[in-house]
This record gives C-alpha cells, sequence and structure tokens, in this order.
C-alpha cells in the first residue's frame, strides 16, 4: 500500500469565554490588598517561605500557610520572554513578560515589564539583564484583580 502524504490544515477557531472564578479566601485577601495598593504576600510557619502571589498550603512541606506580610512592589527580575504580537486584552506590543522576585518572596511573580527599547534592533538583552531592579507601577484606578499592578519597569 502506498501512502500519500496528508497536507496539515488548518482550522479557525474563535473562543470568547467569560469565567467567574471562586478566588477563595487567601486569593481574595490578595486582590483586596491590591485595590489598596497593597503587595500582601504569606508566609509558611514552619519553612518561611514567603509566597506571592499567596498560597493556602506551603509547596516545600505542605504547611498551611499563616503569617502574612506586605512587600514593597520592588524586586529582581529574574527571568523574562519578548511578546511580538498581542492578544485582545493585553498591552500593545512589544513588551515583556518577566518573573519578578520581590523583595522578601520566595518565589516569583510573572507581570509585564515595560520601559524598554523594544524597537528592532534593539538589544533587549542588554537592557533587562540577569538580576535588573525593577518596580510595580501602580493603575490608576484598581479593581482588585492582578492588573491593579499595571506593569512592572525597571528602577534606574
Amino acid at each position: 500500500m502506498t501512502t500519500t502524504p496528508i497536507t496539515p490544515i488548518t482550522q479557525a477557531v474563535h473562543w470568547d469565554l467569560h469565567y467567574d472564578i471562586h478566588l477563595g479566601q487567601t486569593w481574595s485577601r490578595f486582590m483586596d490588598g491590591l485595590r489598596e495598593g497593597k503587595i500582601l504576600a504569606n508566609e509558611c510557619g514552619s519553612c518561611e517561605r514567603v509566597f506571592v502571589p499567596p498560597q493556602d498550603y506551603c509547596e516545600s512541606c505542605f504547611e498551611k500557610t499563616d503569617g502574612w506580610r506586605e512587600l514593597s512592589g520592588e524586586g529582581t527580575l529574574e527571568v523574562f520572554t519578548v511578546a511580538w504580537h498581542g492578544f485582545t486584552g493585553g498591552p500593545k506590543p512589544p513588551y515583556a513578560i518577566g518573573g519578578v522576585r520581590l523583595d522578601g518572596a520566595g518565589t516569583l511573580l510573572m507581570h509585564w515589564i515595560t520601559g524598554v527599547d523594544f524597537t528592532p534592533g534593539a538589544d533587549v538583552r542588554a537592557a533587562l539583564p540577569f538580576g535588573t531592579r525593577v518596580r510595580a507601577v501602580w493603575a490608576p484606578e484598581r479593581t482588585g484583580s492582578i492588573l491593579d499592578i499595571a506593569h512592572f519597569e525597571p528602577i534606574e
């Protein structure tokens, strides 16, 4: 039997979905803090690991997290990628998506990074070297969502 190569096809699909997500007590407290212009983290009482975004249980020792603290909104960019194409509801490309370790946190918060030259030919890696210090920039109007932090920008 002779096999004829099959030409792959694509199919356009459009999903416009609306979700209402129950955040629970931990994330609700985190979002309330964002509405107030505060970044709240929680802490494991056993191993003292600090989580932002907060978690109900420590992922290292499986203990309930119960201590809360406010973080400054400044931290270190540990990893990033550049988005050259946008999506509905996102910022205008190009922009970076980065993992920020806020001062005092043991985990990374993923968010948009702006304030860098993304024009063709610009050396983005030189502009955002490992360890770049960044700070949260707050949205002018806050509603209790992760976008209350509009983005992070390098600290000059």
